[in-house]
């Protein structure tokens, strides 16, 4: 298949929006216009891939080009078609290697990479969003905890899933249900295939947002890692679906906005149970009693 690379460069931002967030927050909006793969290495510039036949009458692609995708941000843009050759090679030799989690307690590998049998639980990702491979902080904040907990028997609720990969690992780990929400389109069906690649099966896969959740039964627990203002927003509609004693897990944010997430929480009767920090990225364990 022929694609085209998108370079994205940021002209101008606010200065409380890092760029790492920013090229999160884009990589979400052109995933919803047909890119399927990105990377962002050099923390400098987006790329962005697009099935080359896509783009021809793309509206929706030029709509998201031509207006900020937030007020204050400016972009600047070129596109290159690339070499008809083999993707997955090129994922293998230049982004997506095999993530370890936890002391060696899970592989996070793609379908073109070879197993590794003494390590005990494993993720297959068909990696068509470098975001949700495990390479993030935040990804391998909240893993890393549902890897040190015991999940038997509890009911999952994966906001903002992604690629699956947190609610996989739950799975992994024991829980009974699953429910998978994500806004993007592109999501469902790329969650669907990671969840058959690692031999587990997700109980409910919705396309749309935490107005999703109204009617649902509790959740043990409850997993979110997107960002601070729309955890913010959403905590209301997580604390009305959880059950007593439920966690709720959130990521997507910085050390600087926990505390004003714990004191949102606290609001909603939510206790701090555990803080921890990577990179400056954190995330918060709370609990209802």
């Amino acid at each position: 298949m022929q694609y085209t690379c998108y370079t994205l460069s940021v002209v101008r931002r606010p200065e409380t929006l890092e760029t790492e967030v920013l090229f999160d927050l884009l990589a979400s909006e052109l995933a919803s216009v047909g890119f399927d793969s990105f990377d962002s290495q050099d923390g400098e510039h987006l790329l962005a891939y697009i099935p080359t036949e896509l783009i021809e009458g793309n509206e929706a692609l030029t709509e998201l080009l031509s207006t900020p995708i937030l007020e204050g941000v400016e972009l600047s843009y070129s596109s290159e078609q690339m070499p008809d050759i083999n993707w997955n090679e090129e994922w293998e030799k230049h982004y997506f290697q095999p993530i370890v989690l936890g002391e060696e307690a899970c592989l996070v590998r793609a379908p073109f990479h070879a197993p590794r049998p003494e390590i005990p639980l494993e993720v297959i990702i068909e990696p068509k969003m470098a975001f949700g491979t495990g390479n993030h902080e935040t990804t391998a904040l909240v893993g890393s905890w549902l890897l040190e907990h015991d999940l038997s028997g509890l009911r999952v609720l994966d906001m903002g899933c992604g690629t699956g990969i947190l609610g996989i690992i739950a799975l992994k780990r024991g829980a009974r249900h699953l429910t998978a929400i994500d806004i993007d389109p592109w999501a469902y069906d790329n969650v669907q295939e990671n969840a058959q690649l690692s031999g587990v099966t997700i109980q409910e896969m919705i396309c749309g947002d935490a107005s999703s959740l109204e009617g649902k039964a509790p959740y043990d627990l409850i997993l979110a890692n997107i960002t601070r203002n729309i955890l913010l927003e959403d905590m209301p509609r997580y604390r009305a679906v959880m059950a007593p004693g439920a966690r709720l897990v959130l990521s997507g944010f910085y050390e600087e906005d926990a505390p004003q997430l714990i004191a949102r929480g606290a609001e909603l009767g939510l206790s701090l149970v555990s803080q921890r920090s990577r990179q400056r990225w954190t995330s918060l364990e709370l609990q209802l009693a």
